[in-house]
């Protein structure tokens, strides 16, 4: 390269490292209008390769890294990591086939010739490969060797391979949170030594699924954020619909509908049963924020539909249950019956998981209507290290003990069941848990207060959302940050609440919302 050529290069890499990757992009066409050495014009071609990949032209970047590959042919220590790469690309679009083949040649090419980055690279996706096809155990060794490889140097741009990230996900599909917490943590200090901003995007991520799925829904939702900012300040926006759902999830679930909808509200063009990896993450709480059961089944099918590319990889087990659960509703049987072959095979290649256990046996107690297997289902996830999951569990145990006639069953369940929804500060669910214990007890229901209260009816949607985050006792920067407003708007918004409902406080506020049922 001439000095300006290498002076273009630099920059291209320091923009990308910044999130800069609109003018990454320019570079790069730049450049490659000038290079003409085939190594020069390969490491071009993989940088476009990075950038496209991080906004979620996953296609367009497999062929980036192929073509780098292509070019180097004659310098096979570099070709490693180009095949490693289109390899990764090819996991994300759902070819396990092609990202498995990719993966081994690019592992055989990184040991024969020096290049340890590529062959850690490769070990992960073969782990990633394995996690998507349920072999569990086969990913757990994989990721361990990639770490004991990883390459103790920087050999790339992006930082060394994220082996713990990988080690991480292994751990929480066998249900070893703890370990899975450490490998994270490990990670995430590894890439902020390393300046690997990209990478500290799926750190938080991926943390912050696994304390989600282990009941830390504080530490997810600050986890899941965090993700979020570094996603916008890298350009990693391939992460954002996994965080999204993520803390979607956890404000849908704890009655947070107005920040939920601000968070995964769907747009044209996402495609999401075709769309970027987490589109599922982001249909359950779209399921869960639903105002019908329509509009669930509709949000679960198409979640459903996503994970088929990559099908027992993170989420099925949560996923899986929830979509037994509609489809029987809605009368859809044969949605029904493929959904619980998968899980119960999922559950089989797990081995003795208790949670791929526990979501298999959910799946055929709704389909059978059996009430013995729903209690099988408590007894597996109840060793799961996943609160919610047994929660959801005992309601849906509850319903069937109840149908069959085992009322003081049924009551005993429930009471598990609120326990863990109260653990979670899932108030909907507590609420739900708590009605049905009372009308398994006999108890009549509580009077119904007035739905509106007085001047309720002259406040904008959005006033409306305000009004109810106020009434939580959040600030107004809490709140700017959920419904991406400034603190400012929040404060104009709060004085016309006042002024339509008469009152002049947030005391006020909260009793009035209280009092009506409006919090």
């Amino acid at each position: 390269m001439s000095p300006e050529q290498v002076s273009r290069s630099h920059a291209m890499w320091d923009r990308i490292s910044r999130g800069e990757l609109n003018a990454a992009a320019t570079d790069a066409q730049l450049l490659l209008s000038s290079l003409e050495d085939p190594a020069d014009r390969a490491e071009v071609h993989a940088a476009l390769g990075l950038v496209l990949q991080r906004v979620g032209r996953i296609a367009e970047s497999r062929d980036r890294f192929a073509r780098a590959a292509e070019l180097t042919r004659s310098e096979p220590r570099v070709q490693a990591s180009y095949v490693a790469d289109e390899a990764g690309s090819r996991f994300l679009l759902g070819d396990l086939a092609g990202a498995a083949s990719g993966a081994e040649s690019a592992r055989r090419l990184g040991e024969r010739h020096a290049n340890r980055f590529a062959a850690c690279e490769a070990l992960n996706t073969l782990a990633a490969v394995a996690l998507a096809e349920g072999r569990t155990t086969t990913a757990l060794r994989l990721t361990r060797e990639g770490v004991r490889l990883q390459a103790g140097e920087r050999e790339s741009s992006g930082g060394a391979p994220m082996s713990h990230l990988y080690l991480g996900l292994a751990l929480v599909e066998l249900d070893r949170f703890a370990e899975a917490e450490a490998a994270f943590t490990e990670g995430l200090t590894r890439a902020a030594a390393a300046g690997a901003a990209g990478q500290l995007t799926w750190f938080h991520c991926m943390r912050g699924l696994a304390r989600f799925l282990s009941g830390e829904w504080d530490a997810a939702t600050a986890d899941t954020r965090a993700a979020l900012e570094a996603a916008e300040r890298t350009g990693t926006l391939i992460a954002r619909p996994l965080a999204r759902g993520i803390v979607g999830l956890v404000e849908a679930i704890r009655g947070n509908v107005a920040v939920a909808g601000h968070l995964v509200a769907p747009h044209e063009g996402t495609l999401i049963a075709v769309g970027l990896p987490g589109e599922e993450w982001l249909a359950m709480a779209r399921a869960a924020m639903a105002e019908d059961a329509a509009a669930a089944y509709e949000a679960l099918v198409e979640g459903w539909l996503h994970t088929r590319r990559t099908p027992y990889f993170l989420s099925w087990r949560a996923l899986a249950p929830a979509v037994v659960h509609h489809a029987v509703r809605r009368g859809d049987h044969a949605l029904a019956a493929d959904v619980v072959g998968a899980a119960e095979t999922g559950a089989e290649l797990a081995g003795d998981v208790p949670s791929a256990r526990g979501a298999a046996l959910r799946c055929r107690a709704t389909v059978d209507g059996d009430a013995e297997a729903g209690l099988a289902a408590i007894e597996a996830l109840r060793t799961s290290g996943r609160p919610f999951a047994f929660a959801s569990a005992g309601l849906e145990a509850a319903l069937l003990l109840h149908a069959a006639g085992y009322d003081d069953r049924a009551r005993a369940v429930l009471r598990e069941s609120a326990d863990a929804f109260h653990g979670l500060r899932a108030t909907p669910w507590l609420a739900y848990a708590g009605q049905r214990m009372a009308q398994l007890a006999g108890e009549p229901p509580a009077p119904a207060r007035p739905a509106v209260a007085p001047g309720w009816e002259l406040l904008t949607p959005t006033e409306r959302d305000v009004a109810v985050l106020v009434a939580k006792g959040m600030s107004n920067p809490q709140i700017g940050a959920a419904l991406f407003v400034s603190p400012r708007t929040v404060q104009t918004h709060t004085s016309h609440i006042y002024a339509k409902l008469r009152i002049s406080s947030r005391v006020q506020l909260s009793a009035l919302l209280h009092q009506h049922g409006l919090d």
